[in-house]
């Protein structure tokens, strides 16, 4: 299940023990990184695969970028709950238009215990 926003945010706070950095990079993905021929907000989706042995919540920042190299806005995606050993899709929309090839990068991963 997938929530992004301030409630899946404020969710993550609470949630008590967290990894954060590298250890919860290492979960996730990058499947695709797409811009829109429109120009409207680019898109990252990717796969999360828990490695740790509890029920994890999930906050991913992902960085996008065009053919130069310049920042062309971010996204951010939650999932809410990936039990332990298993996998789980994820979304991120830019906060800003792009056209043009992209390249997506995750920025930070924070992985929580699910409550």
């Amino acid at each position: 299940m997938l929530f992004v926003g301030a409630w899946a945010l404020a969710t993550m706070a609470l949630a008590g023990c967290s990894a954060s950095g590298s250890t919860a990079a290492k979960d996730v993905t990058i499947t695709a990184c797409m811009s829109s021929p429109a120009g409207d907000h680019p898109t990252a989706t990717g796969r999360i695969l828990n490695h740790s042995s509890k029920a994890s919540i999930y906050t991913i920042h992902v960085k996008f970028s065009d053919s130069a190299g310049n920042g062309v806005g971010d996204g951010f995606a939650a999932v809410a709950k990936v039990d332990a050993g298993t996998t789980a899709d994820w979304h991120a929309n830019g906060t800003f238009n792009a056209k043009g090839p992209l390249t997506c990068k995750l920025s930070s991963v924070t992985r929580n215990i699910s409550p």
